[in-house]
């Protein structure tokens, strides 16, 4: 299986050049409806499944750090191993601006992407680019887990997060309880956060700012934090004492790090633990677009978000009906967990985030 594709920092720090792309072509709405559904491997799909396998491939665009994203193509591929898949991977802005200035530029070359922030998402659908398709494992999931216009996009999962330490350098009770807490000059140039192109962080920078008032971040900027791409960047460097806190901690992270026995600890504010969900949808004018749908119908699957649930890389909730327990023996109900409530307002905050966000690092 040929994995390739990683943008780079450079692509990072081009994040927003697309945003003014014109509206793409109204998306075809794939046929479905009558069609008697195919049971492969223990799912059904719409898709012809012989014709994805003689396409051959699959490209897909995903918001994830290097192992997760690899780990997705390499769980589709290896159930259907004659479909050679390829990715590229970048936080959500950049990832989004990308697959913009490529379709501006009459270039399709992706089958299915996958985004960490309903903005992006949601002003994808009204360009026109998914591909509409409702596949049979479409009605496991509620309402509120699937894109307004149906079958363009649905909720494979959700991943949350909260704050996190390096309990040798931090004691018990000196650790942030609260959000608030990560303001203590204690943290002072010893704290992480993400980079603006994530869509987590700036979810945490909506909600907090609700709570709070603007001043809070103007605060936090005063305690020099330093930025990273990735999650596991942030959990390498807790663990090795780079940081003595994280400010942006999600849970997969901090449970994949405690698993190689790292000695970090996790701390759920009771404010709530702030949450996103991860997209998913078949792109229009796909390459391999039989393949595009069957991807869709495998994540939406039991078998799919078992995968997406259980692998180290990934261990996010599913919002699947009655889906099982995560690998911690924990439901996602357990779990306070915080979204915006109005898309739509957080969608428009989004370059008001970019701007005071990358001021805060200088860029």
């Amino acid at each position: 299986m040929s994995i390739k594709g990683r943008l780079t920092r450079r692509h990072l720090l081009q994040a927003g050049a697309a945003l003014a792309a014109a509206p793409f072509a109204a998306p075809r709405v794939s046929a479905q409806g009558a069609k008697t559904p195919t049971k492969v491997l223990d799912f059904t799909t719409y898709a012809d499944v012989a014709k994805a396998e003689q396409e051959g491939g699959f490209v897909f665009y995903c918001h994830e750090n290097e192992a997760g994203t690899a780990a997705i193509v390499e769980g589709f591929g290896k159930d259907f191993p004659k479909i050679k898949g390829s990715y590229v991977r970048a936080q959500t802005g950049a990832l989004y601006n990308k697959i913009l200035s490529e379709r501006s530029a009459g270039r399709f070359d992706v089958d299915a992407i996958q985004l960490s922030d309903v903005a992006p998402a949601v002003d994808f659908e009204k360009r026109g680019g998914y591909e509409l398709y409702v596949g049979p494992e479409h009605d496991a999931y509620k309402k509120d887990y699937l894109s307004a216009t149906s079958g363009a996009y649905f909720w494979t999962g959700v991943t949350f997060g909260g704050l996190a330490y390096n309990k040798t350098k931090v004691k018990a009770e000196e650790a942030p309880k609260t959000y608030k807490d990560v303001l203590n000059p204690r943290w002072r140039n010893k704290m992480s956060c993400k980079i603006s192109a994530s869509g987590i962080q700036y979810v945490q920078w909506y909600l907090l700012r609700q709570m709070y008032g603007n001043d809070f971040w103007t605060q936090y900027a005063t305690q020099k934090p330093r930025a990273f791409d990735s999650r596991v960047q942030l959990f390498d460097r807790l663990s090795k004492g780079d940081d003595d806190i994280t400010s942006m901690a999600e849970y997969a992270a901090y449970v994949l790090y405690k698993a190689r026995g790292a000695d970090v600890e996790f701390v759920a504010p009771p404010e709530g633990l702030v949450a996103t969900p991860l997209i998913v949808g078949a792109v229009s004018k796909a390459p391999h677009p039989e393949t595009a749908k069957l991807f869709v119908d495998w994540a939406m699957s039991n078998r799919g978000q078992k995968f997406y649930q259980d692998h180290p890389n990934l261990y996010y909730g599913s919002v699947r009906d009655n889906p099982p327990p995560m690998p911690t023996g924990e439901k996602l109900s357990k779990y306070k967990l915080i979204f915006p409530t109005d898309w739509d307002d957080y969608g428009k905050q989004r370059e008001v985030f970019n701007k005071e966000w990358n001021a805060m690092f200088g860029l």
